[in-house]
């Protein structure tokens, strides 16, 4: 099993701010307020990129030899997808005080887990301007690619393997296999950037942020991994995390 914290790699925030480091980010956030008048996304832009270069220095910690590309992209695409879900489970259940029966459609199985579908959660992973899907296959249009997957095929086996054991295990070529399966990716990995994103943006915006950083990783090994094969690692890790119940992992 990947784990991120296998090694004792420390607090992820570093030894405790000096005073004046801590004026230093109160001026940064600041003046990030500021710039939000001229670029409404400019919070999810400089968090995308933070979330991605920690990412990167947690690997390089944790497997010396390098950047593992395949779990690099599973990662982000986890968090991607789930992010969907967050930020309406934020912006709805929690701030507004709404029953998520209200906001998701929940699917019941019969060993008792559960799982969360609906149009507000697609909105932000495939249907939007800004959607964990535009923001991954435009990177990839952008790096040359004449194709794409077919991403309602990729719903269709996400509805289909709900409740197995299939579910969330995506389908790869062989010899691209990731570190470790997604929910656990999102088990380990979702608290500790989680606060990097609520510091950046407000929860809307979390799926721009983690699907800005899918873009930071498909561009990273695009001379490692053909960006259509990153696209398709990305999305199918992140379709069936973004309907998973966190509270289950």
């Amino acid at each position: 099993m990947w784990n991120p914290f296998s090694k004792k790699l420390g607090n992820s925030n570093g030894q405790q701010h000096s005073d004046e480091s801590i004026l230093k980010e109160r001026i940064f956030f600041e003046a990030l307020e500021r710039k939000r008048q001229e670029d409404p996304l400019i919070g999810a832009k400089i968090g995308s990129k933070e979330v991605f270069n920690r990412l990167i220095e947690l690997m390089k910690k944790i497997d010396t030899k390098g950047i593992h590309a395949e779990t690099l992209l599973g990662i982000l695409g986890t968090l991607g997808g789930y992010s969907c879900q967050a930020s309406i489970r934020e912006e709805f259940v929690t701030e507004k005080g709404i029953s998520e029966r209200k906001v998701f459609l929940i699917v019941e199985c019969a060993d008792g887990s559960q799982y969360y579908f609906g149009d507000m959660v697609n909105k932000p992973l495939v249907e939007s301007q800004y959607s964990v899907w535009s923001l991954a296959a435009g990177v990839v249009q952008h790096l040359g690619a004449k194709n794409f997957i077919d991403i309602k095929e990729v719903f269709m086996y996400v509805t289909q393997t709900v409740g197995s054991n299939q579910f969330g295990i995506p389908r790869l070529p062989e010899g691209h296999n990731l570190g470790d399966v997604p929910k656990n990716f999102l088990k380990h990995l979702w608290p500790v950037y989680l606060p990097v994103a609520k510091q950046f943006c407000p929860a809307s915006e979390w799926p721009i942020l983690f699907g800005m950083a899918v873009q930071e990783g498909i561009t990273f090994c695009k001379d490692i991994i053909d960006p259509l094969l990153a696209l398709s690692i990305v999305m199918e890790c992140a379709v069936p995390m973004s309907k998973i119940d966190f509270k289950s992992l």
